[in-house]
């Protein structure tokens, strides 16, 4: 390590930083490498080591001044993000004055070279790393902290150095246009950026489609592999596909995060206050109860029964109110209640989720379900909970989430259709509205079952999802057999043709030969009389919208509806487009291809 020390023989790579606003390089991050074929030859293992024999700070100073030297002596362009150790900031000793110096003799500007503070930080020293720092910012420099979302660099120490730049890291930005939480991620960073007056660099951008997700979330740059790799001699121009993915102005489409059934609904939230009954009072109590509260459907007996059990006993059905052995015998109600309790029912914790607890039901008896549900804490008795309430919330949760994901298709349901459309109205970019929807389907239905009908409905999500370039152009499941296109494909015209044409097939894959010889569905009703139903075909309407053309998504909606429509007067599967609109249209737009 001694010897890396004295000769200096560091490698040094500088990976280009882009700005998504200039479309341009802006910036280059150093990267430091141990010798050569060395034992210390990655920059793991060559921290490593200067850490065992203490010689981490000395390392630090070299690595920064051969970087200075090295971005100098290469004449890069834009701004240096130099990888400063926190402990080094805390070092007594600093010049301004030599550092100065040193910078003038390179004829760099401080503000021309970034602090970019590395992972390895004490966070009881936020406060001493601020006022350290203060020195270099009145020289210049900028501050940067790295890795957001890993090590030391927490939102606190946000909060407490307010940096120039925030570096998201690579793990919330890799495969970010697929990854629905990643992209929430990275939004929030980029709010709370602009409340603080910092630039977000996204590190790892590897792929055109996670490229154009962050620059469509308004970070001001990005770095990795995409954009460049590092390099002792970075290339100055930038590669074509980095070129062409800067200058694609279509809207990316953003993943959707499905919603689950509403797993923050938990047994305690249905939770109603019933008092509890000791396990030898009399039955006539319980009636009674029972009699002046037509709403319960159990009472739950809780306290030391005679055996000396503690805790909840059981529970009192109401049946008991109208059971005939209680009316003939009057000598019953006047046992202890412990006599009549049901020892087994539902009984849940409190914390327990809504489908669990949904499925437990599910299971029971009829009379238990009327019962209801115990609810207790750790065995302590909380309240009761009834039946009805669960699966009415239930099926309210189903509905909602059905909303944002189509059960059948898991495309996009209506919540995710309208925030898209309303991106590319507010984005002013054109597109191709498509309102879709297959029929009739009801002689599939009744032909072959529900299942047939269900399984052509899938196949044309995945025909329409086919016909979709990915990343660019979105479909959505409306409901039952309808489905939403938004495209920003310019070759709109052929893709909405080749979906039609395709569906014939789908359709062959779910009838029998003869009924798609005959053409047609013959069902014969209770009364013996025949009925016919044609074969489902695919109705495609397309509305080409520009800026300015519609106020608002209702709009857009409603006149794809129509044309819909009028393609269901053709016969057989059909695109009918909105001429009106269609017209609109610049012949450039209408006929080019893809970017």
């Amino acid at each position: 390590m001694n010897a890396v020390l004295e000769d200096r023989s560091l490698g040094i790579a500088f990976q280009p930083i882009f700005s998504f606003a200039e479309a341009a390089v802006v910036g280059y991050e150093a990267l430091v490498r141990g010798p050569e074929g060395s034992l210390v030859a990655s920059p793991m293992e060559l921290f490593a080591a200067a850490e065992a024999q203490d010689l981490a700070i000395p390392l630090n100073i070299v690595c920064i001044q051969e970087t200075l030297r090295a971005f100098s002596r290469k004449a890069l362009p834009g701004t240096l993000f130099l990888n400063v150790s926190p402990r080094l900031i805390l070092q007594s000793g600093f010049s301004q004055e030599r550092s100065g110096r040193f910078l003038r003799d390179l004829g760099l500007e401080p503000a021309r070279v970034v602090i970019e503070l590395t992972e390895e930080y004490p966070a009881r020293d936020f406060r001493l790393v601020r006022e350290s720092l203060q020195l270099y910012r009145a020289m210049g420099f900028r501050v940067a902290i790295d890795d957001l979302g890993e090590g030391f660099a927490s939102l606190r120490l946000w909060s407490e150095l307010r940096p120039e730049f925030v570096k998201a890291d690579k793990h919330f930005v890799s495969g970010i246009a697929h990854d629905p939480l990643k992209a929430q991620f990275l939004k929030a960073i980029q709010q709370i950026a602009e409340h603080c007056g910092a630039q977000v660099i996204a590190e790892g951008i590897e792929d055109a489609s996670d490229f154009c997700v962050v620059k469509d979330l308004g970070l001001a740059c990005g770095q990795g592999y995409f954009i460049g790799r590092p390099s002792p001699d970075p290339e100055r121009e930038l590669p074509g596909e980095v070129l062409r993915a800067s200058a694609d102005t279509r809207l990316p489409v953003v993943p959707v995060q499905r919603l689950r059934i509403r797993s923050e609904l938990h047994a305690e939230d249905f939770l109603h206050a019933v008092d509890a009954v000791a396990p030898q009072a009399a039955l006539a109590t319980v009636l009674d109860r029972f009699a002046e509260s037509p709403l319960l459907s159990a009472i739950p007996v809780v306290g030391t029964d005679a055996a000396g059990g503690g805790g909840i006993q059981g529970v009192v059905s109401r049946t008991w109110l109208d059971h005939p052995l209680v009316r003939a015998d009057a000598a019953l109600r006047g046992r202890p209640c412990l006599d009549f309790l049901d020892a087994l029912p539902v009984r849940v914790e409190a914390d327990l989720e809504l489908s669990s607890l949904a499925a437990i039901l599910v299971e029971c008896d009829a009379r238990r379900l009327a019962d209801g549900f115990v609810i207790a804490t750790r065995g302590r008795y909380r309240g009761m909970g009834r039946s009805q309430d669960v699966m009415r919330a239930l099926q309210d949760a189903r509905v909602l989430a059905a909303r944002y994901t189509h059960p059948l298709t898991l495309l996009p349901g209506q919540v995710p259709i309208d925030q898209h459309l309303e991106r590319l109205l507010a984005r002013e970019i054109p597109f191709s509205a498509w309102f879709v929807e297959i029929d009739p389907i009801r002689g599939l239905n009744d032909g072959g079952g529900f299942r047939k009908g269900d399984a052509l409905i899938h196949d044309a999500a995945r025909l329409l999802e086919a016909a979709c370039e990915a990343g660019t152009d979105f479909v959505g499941h409306v409901a039952g057999s309808r489905f939403v296109v938004l495209m920003q494909s310019r070759d709109w015209r052929e893709r909405a043709q080749r979906a039609a044409s395709a569906f014939a097939g789908l359709v062959a894959r779910q009838v029998t030969t003869s009924v798609l010889e005959r053409g047609y569905f013959v069902q014969k009703s209770r009364d013996g009389t025949e009925r016919v139903h044609a074969l489902p075909r695919l109705a495609i309407g397309v509305l080409p919208v520009l800026p300015g053309l519609f106020e608002s998504r209702q709009e857009v909606l409603h006149t794809a509806k129509l044309a819909c429509r009028m393609a269901l007067r053709q016969p057989g599967s059909a695109v009918h487009v909105d001429d009106h609109h269609a017209n609109a249209y610049p012949q450039s737009v209408l006929l080019a291809d893809s970017p």
